[in-house]
């Protein structure tokens, strides 16, 4: 029995001389497959080095390797004078049995046991994030225009210059220049002073709203949350088990007041500078209201200053934190759109008393973001590169911004509306009453052109279907193709409608 199994391995293993897998690697996995599929059991005497070497037509050291490792991991054991043997350790029947392919083809039958986080997660769509490149996807900031030789001239710097106490993980709040760079820039640019100790580094903005909620709410406890909102946030809060209070979204923000007095939750989540996907402004009254909520409840607001940096009509509006007196509020920034978001750099601007719990939160859940990569953006940011940047990508995308609308009112008109945004890196199309803006966003994108529909980003239902597209990392070229082709399939849905 023992010759027939060796004898038929023979026939089973098929080596590729393609390059892309060394022979050694591949014999070495097609062996431990067979046993761990039943084909050789325990006991069973395999082929002598030179007649596999042979019959395979690899070199015998090729053989004597593979077999050695797999040796070494104990599928196999070497018997001096005898040859070389499947381990009698080898239990006859495996649970390993299964083709890796088969894995997961019976969870109907047997489900799954995740845990109530888990669950939330197995819930998600497939692919949350989009990795188009056809315009006009949102959030996608001009990659074409961005300054790669000075940004990697400052990467090889610090690269070069890293020394032994930074080659570590570093201070879990930050590599300490950057966070001096960051709030040097929030005093200079953004009219809001702070400390440098009040900066903890985060992974970006996603990694930071995930620690907001865990340091500073229970599962089960309430978060205000604009609706319509940002999907990806509302997701991670779901899978967290936090309760979302909804708020309507109206000209003046945020409308927070009805379920702020009914429900006593502990945080609110805000977009105050551009609310996403709306694009709306939190107004002085609500901001002020928000925080004396937020002060009467004992509860927390963390800010999310999205796309803050892009505004077209008038400087850059003051955080809510730069009026915060009685020291409620959590600041969130990145650099996912102002540079790029593989970058993966956030931060926090935080009360004093919430320095400790933060940082310890970073350090034992991320470590915090590569320190060469952290050295290189406090030398951009301290050189003057990201406010030259920044200067630059804002008169950018406030022609392509003009350019857009131009187009979108001359090919929309009797189709759809444009809303004309005063900031950020979007614009909302409304469409005609009685489309399906998922459906519409799915022929779109049949046809080149990539939006996100408003309908995702709302819980409850939404008032009037619109689809929310990106401008700012369309070059001027595809603005006709991309706008016409839309304009096409919006008159085809609304002609199949009426």
């Amino acid at each position: 029995m023992a010759k027939r199994k060796s004898g038929a391995l023979l026939t089973q293993i098929r080596l590729a001389r393609d390059g892309m897998v060394s022979l050694r690697r591949q014999l070495e996995d097609q062996l431990r497959e067979a046993i761990l599929g039943g084909l050789l059991t325990g006991g069973t005497r395999l082929p002598s080095s030179r007649a596999l070497a042979e019959e395979l037509e690899v070199s015998r050291p090729t053989v004597v390797q593979a077999l050695d490792g797999l040796v070494a991991e104990g599928f196999l054991e070497s018997r001096h004078g005898s040859g070389t043997f499947v381990a009698r350790s080898i239990p006859p029947h495996l649970p390993l049995a299964v083709r890796r392919a088969e894995w997961g083809k019976d969870s109907a039958i047997r489900p799954l046991r995740l845990s109530r986080v888990g669950a939330h997660f197995a819930l998600l769509d497939a692919d949350i994030t989009a990795h188009d490149t056809r315009p006009f996807l949102p959030n996608v900031p001009a990659y074409d225009r961005f300054p790669f030789a000075l940004w990697q001239k400052c990467v090889n710097r610090q690269t070069r210059q890293l020394y032994r106490t930074s080659m570590g993980y570093g201070d879990p709040a930050g590599f300490a220049p950057l966070r001096r760079a960051i709030a040097e820039y929030l005093a200079l640019h953004r009219g809001d002073d702070c400390d440098a100790d009040q900066i903890v580094i985060t992974p970006g903005g996603h990694a930071a709203f995930m620690i907001a909620a865990l340091v500073l709410t229970d599962p089960g406890d309430g978060i205000l949350f604009e609706d319509p909102g940002p999907l990806i946030t509302r997701k991670l809060f779901e899978s967290l088990d936090r309760k979302l209070v909804l708020t309507p979204v109206d000209g003046d923000g945020m409308d927070f007041t009805e379920a702020a007095g009914a429900a006593l939750p502990r945080m609110a989540f805000t977009m105050p500078s551009r609310q996403h996907p709306l694009g709306r402004t939190l107004s002085l009254n609500r901001r002020i209201g928000l925080l004396e909520w937020a002060e009467r409840s004992d509860a927390w607001i963390v800010e999310d200053d999205y796309d803050s940096e892009f505004r077209y009509t008038a400087r850059p509006l003051p955080s809510i934190r730069s009026i915060d007196r009685f020291g409620r509020v959590i600041y969130v920034g990145t650099f996912s759109k102002a540079l790029f978001p593989a970058l993966r750099v956030g931060y926090f601007v935080l009360p004093p008393a919430l320095v400790g719990p933060f940082r310890n939160a970073v350090a034992l859940m991320f470590r915090g973001p590569p320190m060469a990569m952290q050295m290189a953006l406090a030398e951009f940011i301290a050189e003057g590169h990201f406010a030259t940047h920044l200067r630059r990508m804002r008169d950018l995308y406030a022609v392509r911004r003009q350019d857009f609308l131009d187009e979108a009112y001359r090919v929309g008109v009797g189709l759809f509306d444009v809303e004309r945004p005063d900031s950020g890196m979007n614009a909302l199309v409304w469409l005609p009453d009685g489309l399906d803006d998922r459906l519409v966003a799915e022929a779109a994108l049949m046809a080149g052109v990539h939006s996100y529909p408003l309908t995702d980003y709302c819980v409850r239902p939404v008032a009037r279907p619109a689809l929310i597209l990106g401008f700012a990392g369309v070059q001027h070229h595809q603005l006709g193709p991309g706008l016409g082709a839309l304009a096409s399939v919006i008159a085809d849905r609304a002609g199949r409608a009426s």
